[in-house]
């Protein structure tokens, strides 16, 4: 089965637009335009999260939180340059050998776009060094910074390395920039099209955080906002499967990753197990996946009195890159196991789940 053409232009529209960490508000615009299509209400904590609430109507519902983060990593303006060059400051986990020479989009505070490219003063005559960021710079074609100012470009504003949306050859994997995360926006925005018209036995949540890529913080403020009583993590990881290892942990085409281990969380495994069940019961793949890695369960399993929680994502090859890849079949079993997932939900199964660990 492949992804349909809506949904491959829901793809396109939400990886291409830029937003990194602290200045989402492009792609939480477009968020919101197409959570109005199938919410009850639309909600905010103070950062910039948001949630389509889909309630169930019934009295004292528990709360169900589906959440993503909608930065990706990227770069924001650190200094001008008397040549019109632009110094550059990381936002998020990025590889110094993966961004050289790589074209860039910048986004001035109104809005408007530039093109340019990664370029560096490094004569290149040692291969073997890695060239650091202080040494690289953002070229938008200005040659002072007068010039650099008369464009409107401004210190903190936003740059990210271009990555146009593709369907390889095969028609089975997407390259983009931003799988991680806007698969969970994309995705997000899907569980809520496809829940519309479905009764559920919970208040269910679905949004997308913030500033997730320099600390998980929007994931603090939007788990205080909702309060819930149940939470699934949408999110990229990493493919581990390039060498072509039968035990390779992570392997694209081979379904929805079981991750019975994070860094900073323990997942519910009376619910993980319910999702395993699903996945077995409804013949939708998936593998079994652990990572050293931290995402927005940190905090929402953990804040106020904690409630269960578990991710639901896909892996990615090149994840935190321009050239990421994702297998259509993997979203398609993430999609229908979420959806199975939530339509399973009631105050009691909930309750079971609370009380796992007693």
């Amino acid at each position: 089965m492949k992804i349909d053409d809506n949904t491959l232009k829901l793809a396109q529209e939400i990886t291409q637009i830029i937003g990194v960490s602290g200045n989402e508000r492009y792609i939480s615009k477009a968020l919101q335009a197409h959570y109005k299509k199938y919410a009850d209400e639309i909600v905010f904590d103070n950062l910039g999260s948001v949630f389509a609430v889909k309630r169930c109507g019934k009295k004292n519902a528990k709360k169900v939180m589906i959440s993503a983060n909608m930065d990706e990593i990227g770069f924001m303006v650190n200094g001008i340059t008397d040549n019109g060059l632009l110094k550059i400051l990381p936002l998020g986990t990025i590889l110094n050998q993966t961004i050289l020479s790589q074209r860039i989009r910048l986004i001035n505070g109104e809005g408007k776009e530039f093109k340019g490219a990664i370029v560096t003063k490094n004569s290149g005559e040692d291969k073997s060094k890695v060239i650091d960021i202080d040494e690289m710079f953002a070229d938008i074609g200005a040659t002072s910074k007068e010039e650099v100012e008369q464009m409107g470009v401004r210190l903190g504003d936003s740059i990210v390395i271009d990555g146009p949306f593709e369907i390889l050859s095969t028609g089975k994997r997407i390259l983009s920039k931003a799988w991680n995360n806007r698969y969970g926006c994309i995705l997000g925005i899907e569980i809520l099209k496809a829940l519309k018209d479905v009764e559920l036995g919970v208040d269910l949540y679905v949004g997308c955080t913030v500033q997730k890529e320099i600390g998980l913080r929007g994931a603090e403020t939007a788990t205080n906002l909702v309060a819930p009583d149940l939470g699934i993590v949408l999110d990229c990881l990493q493919a581990n499967d390039v060498e072509g290892k039968e035990d390779a942990v992570g392997k694209l085409g081979e379904g929805l990753l079981i991750n019975y281990y994070d860094k900073s969380m323990m997942p519910n495994r009376a619910l993980l197990n319910h999702l395993v069940d699903i996945c077995k019961s409804n013949d939708i793949k998936y593998q079994y996946y652990y990572s050293m890695k931290e995402n927005d369960a940190k905090w929402i399993h953990k804040l106020l009195v904690g409630c269960p929680t578990l991710m639901a994502c896909i892996c990615t090859r090149n994840v935190n890159t321009n050239s990421s890849i994702i297998h259509m079949d993997d979203y398609l079993a993430a999609k229908e196991a979420v959806v199975r997932v939530i339509r399973s939900l009631d105050t009691e199964t909930i309750d079971r789940f609370k009380a796992e660990n007693r």
